[in-house]
């Protein structure tokens, strides 16, 4: 994976070059603050596994929309720090808190700008409907999110087809890409958008069991979802006992959350075993992506793929 990896961090300088200095500067912090840039490695893995050499050439597709799928995913993230105000991603500033608004939304705009550019130079219509699709998902899920925002539901359906959409749905996409570039067969595609799909719900699942942990086992301030009125699987299984409803609604009126109230939620749902109760369902992505898998040629890619799902086992303490 070294020369692949080698080859896409190439791809992306490349892509992010631009004349205008503050562009620079933001691509620069951008890149610093970069997570383990999962999607491009679901790609690549998903592409290798299904038949890609993995000795292709610089120039070879793959790169360059990998390179696309990880600017495509922080335009998202800026656009989304704007949205909901935050201060801080992954511990440190957001670009929003460093350089306001105004260059968040321009710099998310710019990046959005050159995916379409990129994928108009790789011209592949299949490629390019898989991330129309994604973004279009992506976006329906954040919009109903936010309409669902403050409203406390005890039925998980909702809350299913907002991860989905939010974050499953391009998660799902790297991986269809990755095997579209790699083979006409339409099972393997298909087994591979599944693990995709299947990954990214169990993702989002952990995410939000996440929030409940305290911020030295996470690295993230404890209880966000629940003060930005997010209604996540923990909760939402909290509510379905009558016991609980009526007292956790009662906590949640209060505009803004007190610390006091906050931690009392957290207490009644981490102390009921909803903690628990996600973490199964969790789990249970969890081996439908392994069972997607199966059907994909057995490799060392292969068993990276599925090593992905070993880090997403829940912590439940």
């Amino acid at each position: 994976m070294s020369t692949l990896n080698d080859n896409f961090l190439t791809a992306y300088k490349r892509l992010t070059d631009s004349f205008v200095p503050l562009v620079g500067e933001v691509n620069g912090y951008v890149q610093s603050t970069n997570g383990k840039q999962l999607r491009p490695q679901l790609t690549m893995l998903s592409a290798c596994c299904c038949g890609l050499p993995s000795d292709i050439d610089a120039d070879h597709p793959l790169f360059a929309i990998t390179a696309a799928i990880e600017i495509l995913h922080s335009s998202t993230l800026i656009h989304d720090d704007v949205v909901d105000n935050s201060d801080t991603r992954r511990g440190k500033p957001s670009i929003r808190s460093l350089y306001g608004n105004k260059v968040a939304v321009l710099m998310g705009d710019y990046y959005l700008a050159k995916v379409m550019q990129t994928l108009n130079k790789v011209d592949n219509k299949e490629i390019t409907a898989i991330v129309s699709e994604a973004v279009i998902k992506m976006s329906e899920g954040e919009l109903l999110q936010q309409q669902q925002n403050g409203i406390y539901m005890e039925e998980s359906d909702i809350y299913m087809t907002i991860i989905e959409h939010k974050t499953a749905s391009f998660m799902s996409a790297c991986c269809q890409i990755g095997s579209t570039l790699a083979t006409d067969d339409a099972m393997l595609r298909n087994q591979a958008r599944l693990y995709g799909l299947n990954i990214g719900i169990a993702f989002q699942i952990r995410d939000d069991i996440l929030d409940y942990m305290p911020e030295s086992v996470t690295g993230k301030p404890q209880g966000n979802d629940l003060r930005e009125g997010k209604c996540t699987l923990p909760l939402i299984y909290a509510l379905k006992n009558r016991n609980n409803k009526e007292k956790i609604l009662a906590l949640l009126k209060e505009k803004p959350l007190s610390d006091t109230n906050l931690h009392t939620v957290i207490d009644t749902v981490s102390q009921g075993g909803y903690l628990n109760q996600a973490a199964n369902t969790l789990t249970l992505y969890i081996d439908r992506a392994r069972k997607a898998l199966e059907a994909l040629p057995h490799n060392s890619y292969r068993d990276s793929l599925y090593d992905i799902t070993d880090k997403l086992k829940p912590i439940i303490r």
